[in-house]
């Protein structure tokens, strides 16, 4: 078997284990964007709730009222804190699964090189048996 066909497997195997990265790649930046958008609607609603603590608060408010406000700015604060974790636990895995995905795609542009100059001296070995066939032909026919 010519060594291009016996690379051609192994080249395969190669793209679907990137395909395979790319898809996780995808899923992972896909994530990224939701806890993204997740950590922006606590701080829109953070900052919409603090100004209504500071509206009732000028109209006045009782001692509970204020503490409810306050407690529950705090939870949104730690919520916000809390976001911000996974946010960046999810950019390092999107990190990690670029990285991945480039360590797979550059071996199979590799491969891929590997197999396309088994093809070209393959078609070059090719090449030149046609013309040395034709030769022998041509030096037959001149002959009789």
């Amino acid at each position: 078997m010519v060594p291009s066909k016996r690379f051609k497997p192994v080249h395969r195997v190669a793209e679907s284990r990137e395909n395979k990265a790319a898809r996780a790649l995808g899923e992972s930046q896909r994530k990224m964007r939701e806890h993204t958008g997740r950590l922006e609607e606590l701080k829109q609603y953070h900052c919409e709730y603090l100004e209504r603590f500071r509206n009732a608060s000028r109209e006045g408010l009782s001692a509970p009222q204020m503490q409810e406000y306050r407690a529950f700015l705090m939870k949104l604060e730690t919520a916000i804190t809390d976001q911000e974790k996974v946010l960046q636990m999810s950019r390092r895995e999107c990190t990690g699964k670029k990285d991945a995905w480039q360590e797979k795609h550059i071996r199979t542009q590799a491969l891929g090189k590997v197999m396309d100059r088994f093809r070209k001296a393959e078609n070059k070995v090719e090449d030149s048996r046609e013309q040395q066939a034709t030769d022998e032909h041509n030096q037959w026919r001149s002959k009789n």
